[in-house]
């Protein structure tokens, strides 16, 4: 999908004419009667702003007001699979028209279903028909908890969006997978383009969470949210520029959005940076890339001896190096961090000189992490910082945890990724998501909105 208008804005220029009053004559009642009609229009001008403001800025109120009027709301459907690379998630939504008076057409978010099923879609490499059927079963998943009739159900999208585990594969396998899936899916009486299955870019998995982000926090038009995305095999960095920022960045990491108005963004995505593709990547360039499948490292506990970890359809076997019992903590943390530090470095394909401008979101396995380690609570969430992401990791890099075997390494990856790639400072506070309002964090919302949104806009002038 490239750079995406998802509307049109139309400028409305007032022309203003300027009169000359030529006053010749003057008398003592004069005065008198212009001030009358300076606070008749003063009165004038209040009335229209409080009413204008009314209908313009609460429109939930009016919509209200409409609904008990007898207003037959629209309802619009989307339906988006999001093909990860450690799990397949469906997620279902019900959106609603609100009555407008003034400006442009907008949704609300009334209904949503999420479910999520494992492996990746990427594991079926060799069983495409597999892992289509695993699709099919979460679209008929959420048919069960947000029916769609069979009329409305012709005009619903349903999108298919795959990330980093595909686009990790060799392109033939990958394609195979799209196709099948492709073919399946038309068999559910969806609206299915010949666009709806595709791998989806990294630019525009880090536009789309930033969307979600920011239309379930009500900034759109205000000052927005920088939404930082950590998959398993890539992470995105999302942000709005001021106009002295643009020449710091890349042009084709620059994109123009509606945000209430149109805005600059920024985004990048980092391949082979996800959670998961960085605890390979550290492993192997600590074992200088042997193809043995067996890796000892620093960023495990010699406890760990001959754990089996699965990653990209391939089974490892990992244990601890060994280390001195006398080792002091902030010893072993260094040791970890200079060895995922030269990883992330070298693997990194543009480093930014700032830090993210504002309030910061982290979602996914930034969340993940930080719940494992008891940083925040793991249903509500909660506000973390580079300095606390460390402070476990030291703790973790010294304990004995057989439960946990990669929680040094991934807490240090974290504060690798944040403070040397991201330039995020020690205690600048970042808000950790997995809902809001009951509603999951997910680029696919961003997605199924500007899909939705896009549709209503141009109907007319289709």
């Amino acid at each position: 999908m490239g750079k995406f208008n998802t509307y049109r804005y139309l400028e409305l220029k007032d022309d203003t004419s300027t009169s000359h009053i030529s006053v010749r004559s003057r008398s003592l009642k004069q005065p008198r009667r212009l001030k009358k009609i300076f606070i008749l229009l003063l009165v004038l001008a209040l009335c229209a702003t409080y009413f204008l403001g009314l209908f313009a800025g609460q429109t939930q109120w009016f919509d209200g007001l409409a609904k008990s009027l007898g207003y037959e709301s629209v309802y619009h459907h989307a339906v988006v699979i999001d093909a990860g690379s450690s799990g397949t998630r469906v997620l279902a939504y019900k959106f609603r028209v609100p009555f407008t008076v003034f400006g442009q057409a907008s949704l609300d978010l009334v209904d949503e279903y999420f479910e999520e099923t494992k492996p990746g879609l990427s594991s079926y490499v060799d069983d495409p028909e597999k892992g289509a059927e695993t699709i099919l079963h979460l679209v008929r998943s959420s048919e069960d908890h947000i029916p769609i009739d069979a009329k409305k159900k012709r005009s619903t999208p349903l999108i298919v969006r795959a990330t980093a585990g595909l686009r990790l594969l060799p392109e033939d396998k990958a394609n195979m997978l799209i196709n099948t899936v492709a073919k399946a899916i038309t068999q559910l009486g969806y609206d299915v383009g010949e666009n709806s299955v595709e791998i989806m870019k990294g630019s525009d998995e880090g536009i789309f969470i930033w969307y979600t982000v920011n239309l379930l926090h009500n900034l759109m038009g205000v000052e927005t949210m920088a939404a930082l995305d950590l998959g398993g095999g890539s992470t995105q960095i999302t942000y709005q520029l001021e106009e002295e920022d643009t020449k710091l960045f890349p042009p084709i990491d620059q994109y123009i959005v509606p945000a209430g108005e149109n805005i600059t963004i920024y985004t990048h995505s980092y391949l082979k940076l996800g959670l998961l593709a960085a605890r390979f990547g550290t492993f192997s360039l600590e074992a200088s890339d042997n193809s043995t499948g067996e890796f000892k490292s620093v960023c495990v506990d010699p406890i760990v001896q001959n754990e089996k970890w699965t990653y990209a359809n391939k089974q490892y076997v990992i244990s601890g190096a060994p280390r001195p019992s006398s080792m002091k903590r902030d010893v072993v943390y260094a040791r970890c961090h200079d060895l995922v530090k030269r990883y992330v470095l070298k693997t990194l394909d543009w480093e930014p000189k700032t830090a993210p401008r504002g309030a910061v979101a982290a979602m996914s396995y930034f969340y993940d992490v930080a719940a494992d380690a008891g940083i925040i609570d793991v249903m509500k969430g909660g506000t973390v910082s580079v300095s606390q992401y460390r402070a476990s990791a030291i703790k973790a890099c010294s304990a004995s945890n057989v439960d946990q075997p990669w929680a040094c390494v991934d807490l240090v990856y974290v504060v690798t990724l944040l403070q040397d790639a991201y330039k995020i400072r020690d205690n600048e506070r970042i808000s950790l998501f997995k809902k809001v309002d009951g509603h999951e964090v997910s680029w696919a919302l961003g997605l199924a909105y500007t899909t939705v949104m896009n549709r209503i806009t141009t109907a007319p002038a289709a």
